[in-house]
C-alpha cells in the first residue's frame, strides 16, 4: 500500500510516493473480522488446534477475531458449531494455512 502526494506540474500529473506498507499488514491492521471453518471429521480438530495455536504464538500484534469450527460427522445428529473461547489471529496467513489442511473443507470470513 503506498501513501503518495499528488501534484501537478505544466499540466502533468506527479506522484512522490511518501510511505510504502505491505498489503498484508494493512489488512491486518484493519477492523478485525472472524473466521468460521468447516473440519471434515473430528481427527482434525487436532491439526486445525495446532495451526491456531502456533499463529497466536507468533502473531504479535496482528488482528485477532473469533473463530468457530464447524463440525459434520455420520455419527453427529448434523452440523455441529463450536465458538472457541477468546480472540484468534485472523490474519490471511491463518485462513491460508487452515485451508491447506487436508481435513478442513472450508474457511469463511465472517
Amino acid at each position: 500500500m503506498l501513501s503518495v502526494e499528488a501534484t501537478l506540474e505544466d499540466g502533468q500529473l506527479k506522484l512522490l510516493a511518501r510511505a510504502a506498507q505491505p498489503v498484508d499488514q494493512v489488512v491486518a491492521d484493519a477492523a478485525p473480522a472472524g473466521l468460521k471453518v468447516w473440519v471434515e471429521h473430528q481427527d482434525g480438530l487436532v491439526a486445525v488446534a495446532r495451526v491456531l495455536e502456533r499463529a497466536r504464538a507468533e502473531a504479535g500484534r496482528a488482528a485477532r477475531g473469533p473463530v468457530a469450527l464447524m463440525l459434520s460427522a455420520p455419527d453427529l445428529p448434523g452440523e455441529v458449531e463450536l465458538a472457541l473461547p477468546g480472540a484468534w489471529p485472523v490474519s490471511p496467513q491463518v485462513k491460508g494455512a487452515l485451508r491447506s489442511l487436508s481435513s478442513v473443507l472450508e474457511v469463511e470470513e465472517l
